[in-house]
């Protein structure tokens, strides 16, 4: 039977939650919730995983969806607990398996698709992973011009890819994009795997009433990019998710999303005359009515019991209060 929020629960959040146009939001941010875990992947949720926090999320806090919540956030009309949930990139399973679970619990979400990646079936860093899966004992990337990775045991795969990951993130996005699908194909062989969502789910999504946010093309590090090709990568990703919907995305994610290293205030720019309402950065913290609209803040809940869970809303309502969470 489902447990409702203790009394205590619901008044302390509330009150750390600020009070008329000095609320607080929080931004909810996922990327994978998969079948079964992933000893490759093994921060990211579960479908079980998933549908602990959703109850914990609707028992702690009142979830809108992310466009309404940054215009009432700006309006200081905001209510007491409010929070959204965000799905970065566009993964299959984020319609096979957060999909219903959403529906469980009645929570509405925004889901940032990577276009390009749908049109591909796999972003870049997943042919990485794919390709530490299936190396053996060793990830050898020094024929690409990167270092040599041993795999003693399976424990090491995650290290190594995040070392992988590391090492490419920052590489011109069409080079970085070429060489992930060389070292796919060196260690995996065949066709690119098939890990994102169709045009078809993407619409089935939207007309379920869940926003659809725009997370550019081929997920650049906006910064590493020139500024045409930044300009591009916002509006293609808007204008091909407005032919999938059949209307213009109004919520938009950078990619990496920090800023200053990340994106800079050009990109903030770009975004708002691209025609979005409001943007995410991956900024630790909540979101509060000084915020820019261009970068709102956002977490991952990690925890994996309910009073755990508690704890990590009661210190991150704690931490914006702190006068640095008004330099976002």
């Amino acid at each position: 039977m489902k447990v409702k929020a203790m009394p205590v629960h619901a008044a302390t959040l509330s009150a750390l939650s600020g009070f008329a146009e000095h609320r607080r939001l929080m931004i909810f941010t996922f990327h994978r919730v998969l079948d079964v875990k992933d000893p490759v992947l093994p921060d990211e949720p579960t479908g079980r995983d998933f549908a602990d926090q959703l109850e914990w999320i609707s028992q702690f806090l009142n979830v809108i969806p992310l466009p309404e919540a940054a215009e009432q956030l700006a309006a200081g009309d905001l209510t007491a607990r409010t929070a959204c949930v965000t799905f970065d990139d566009g993964y299959r399973n984020n319609f096979d398996v957060a999909l219903p679970l959403l529906r469980r619990f009645g929570l509405p979400a925004t889901f940032f698709v990577a276009t390009g990646a749908v049109a591909e079936g796999a972003m870049w860093n997943d042919l990485i992973i794919e390709s530490v899966r299936h190396c053996g004992s060793r990830l050898d990337l020094r024929p690409f011009g990167f270092d040599e990775y041993p795999i003693a045991s399976e424990r090491d795969r995650p290290r190594v890819v995040d070392q992988a990951l590391e090492a490419m993130k920052y590489l011109p996005v069409d080079e970085r994009a070429q060489r992930a699908r060389d070292i796919y194909r060196t260690f995996c062989g065949g066709d690119l795997p098939s890990l994102m969502m169709t045009p078809e789910m993407l619409r089935s999504l939207a007309e379920q009433g869940h926003d659809i946010g725009a997370h550019t093309v081929s997920h650049p590090i906006l910064a590493k990019v020139d500024d045409l090709r930044a300009v591009d990568e916002i509006r293609k990703s808007r204008d091909w998710l407005a032919s999938i919907t059949g209307r213009a995305p109004t919520s938009f994610a950078y990619p990496n999303g920090r800023p200053g290293t990340d994106f800079g205030d050009r990109h903030r720019v770009m975004v708002r005359e691209a025609g979005f309402s409001c943007a995410v950065s991956t900024t630790w913290g909540c979101a509060v009515r000084e915020s820019d609209r261009m970068a709102l803040p956002r977490f991952t809940p990690w925890e994996t019991t309910r009073g755990g869970f508690f704890t990590r809303l009661v210190k991150t309502y704690v931490q914006s209060y702190r006068p640095s969470r008004f330099d976002v």
